[in-house]
């Protein structure tokens, strides 16, 4: 495969990792770097408000790949390091740590970010969820407490209540929309899912804004 010289990845997760491997895959033999923010291998997020969530799973098993596959992959990964800046003109991407990484093509793969409430920061017992640690965090939050609600009545929060009911807490679900769901699953199938959490127990206060 005819390319560029260097390639940087910028973003260490699903599609970070698979843009590398389709490089090595087409006969790509430059320069591959992969640069991510968090300190973990690549790993799978739908787990995390599920099996991870509930402690079916240790984290290890959300890895997407193992280490000896990664190290097939013949790419330097630069991991806990998130990017703070770009120059497209130079193709120059800035970290946190104050690295400066120049490559012949970047790959902008970083996801997306939760979004939090004002006044948020720093408040005990209130946590978002995105990343391993988020869920690691929110586990040792739920298992000490009784009372949870949830912001979001997209898909991450239908999982995240009902996780919690699985682990005994008193669970309220709250969303703008009138079930679960709804932009995903169209009214039916989502009044179909509002009467299943409300049989395990969940309360539902839907139609509200927070």
């Amino acid at each position: 495969m005819a390319g560029p010289s260097s390639v940087l990845v910028v973003g260490a997760s699903a599609a970070g990792l698979c843009t590398a491997e389709a490089l090595r895959r087409k006969g790509y033999t430059g320069r591959l770097t992969v640069l991510g923010g968090e300190p973990h291998l690549p790993y799978d997020r739908p787990p995390l408000s599920k099996q991870v969530l509930s402690g079916a799973w240790t984290p290890d098993r959300a890895w997407l790949r193992t280490e000896e596959a990664l190290a097939g992959l013949d790419a330097e990964f630069l991991l806990a390091d998130p990017a703070t800046g770009l120059d497209p003109a130079t193709r120059t991407v800035r970290t946190a740590s104050g690295r400066t990484l120049r490559a012949e093509v970047v790959v902008v793969a970083t996801g997306a970010r939760p979004r939090t409430l004002p006044g948020q920061a720093g408040l005990a017992g209130v946590h978002v969820l995105r990343t391993l640690d988020d869920a690691l965090a929110l586990r040792a939050g739920l298992l000490a407490s009784s009372r949870l609600v949830v912001v979001g009545d997209g898909v991450l929060g239908a999982e995240v209540a009902a996780t919690a009911r699985t682990l005994g807490l008193d669970v309220t679900l709250t969303g703008p929309r009138p079930a679960p769901m709804t932009g995903s699953l169209g009214p039916l199938a989502a009044n179909l899912l509002a009467e299943l959490h409300a049989e395990h127990g969940v309360r539902l206060r839907m139609g509200a804004r927070v």
